[in-house]
C-alpha cells in the first residue's frame, strides 16, 4: 500500500500539531515534516520526497500565495492544499488560479481532511463542503444580480474618476487629493459621490475592493 507523504506549513505550530494528531493513526498517510516558514519548508522538500504540502494561505513574508506559486514552479509534482480560516470567494479563486489543488477551512473534520488528501493525491481538486455551498450560493446571486465589482463597470467612468479612485484607494484624504489635482475638496467629494453612485457601491471600503479587483492599484 502506497503512503501519501505530507508536509505541513503554518506559522502556528499548535495547528500543525493538531493536524498531525488527526493523521498519525491513519494508514497510508504520513506527515513527514512541519515548517513554520518558507525556508524551513523548502529545506524539507530538498531532503525528503513529499506528495502533498498543506499550506496556510496567510503566512507572513512571503505570503502564502507567493509560496504557493514558488511551490508549483519548483515542484510541479507536489500537490498543494490550502488551509485557511478565510472563505472569501476571491481568495479561493486566486488560490486555485495560482495552482492549488485543494482549499480547506482550518476547522475541517478528520473524515473530510482524509477525503481531501485522497482526492488531491489522485489528481482531483477539492474544496471544503461548507465553502462549496457558499460559493454555489454566491454564483447564483451573481448570475441573478450581477457582480458589484465587475470589470465592465470601468467603462462608465471618466479618466478623472479613475484617477480619484486610485488616490482614494491609496489612502489620500480629500485635501491631499484636492491639492494634487488642483481642485477644491468639495469637487473631490462630488466626484467620489458620483463614482459610488455609478458603481453602485456604498463606501470607500467597497471602492478600495473594486480598485483591487480591477487592478487599479498595486498591493
Amino acid at each position: 500500500m502506497e503512503t501519501i507523504k505530507i508536509v505541513l506549513i503554518d506559522d502556528h505550530k499548535i495547528i500543525m500539531d493538531g493536524i498531525s494528531s488527526l493523521l498519525v493513526s491513519e494508514a497510508g498517510i504520513e506527515v513527514i515534516g512541519q515548517a513554520l516558514n518558507s525556508d524551513e519548508l523548502f529545506h524539507i522538500l530538498e531532503n525528503r520526497k513529499a506528495d502533498i504540502v498543506m499550506l496556510d494561505i496567510f503566512l507572513p513574508k512571503p505570503i502564502g500565495i507567493e509560496i504557493l506559486k514558488s511551490l508549483v514552479k519548483k515542484y510541479a509534482k507536489i500537490k498543494v492544499i490550502i488551509l485557511s480560516g478565510n472563505n472569501e470567494e476571491d481568495l479561493i479563486s486566486n488560490a486555485f488560479q495560482a495552482g492549488a489543488s485543494g482549499y480547506l477551512t482550518k476547522n475541517v473534520e478528520k473524515d473530510e481532511l482524509i477525503e481531501a488528501i485522497q482526492a488531491v493525491y489522485h489528481g482531483e481538486q477539492y474544496i471544503s463542503r461548507s465553502l462549496e455551498k457558499n460559493l454555489t450560493r454566491n454564483f447564483i446571486k451573481k448570475a441573478t444580480y450581477g457582480d458589484k465589482f465587475a470589470h465592465h463597470k470601468l467603462t462608465g467612468l471618466t479618466s478623472r474618476e479613475i484617477e480619484i479612485i486610485r488616490l482614494l484607494s491609496d489612502g489620500l484624504g480629500y485635501k491631499e487629493i484636492a491639492a494634487l489635482l488642483d481642485i477644491s475638496t468639495r469637487t473631490v467629494e462630488t466626484h467620489k459621490n458620483n463614482i459610488l453612485e455609478k458603481l453602485e457601491l456604498k463606501n470607500t471600503i467597497e471602492l478600495v475592493k473594486f480598485a483591487i479587483k480591477n487592478k487599479l492599484i498595486e498591493l
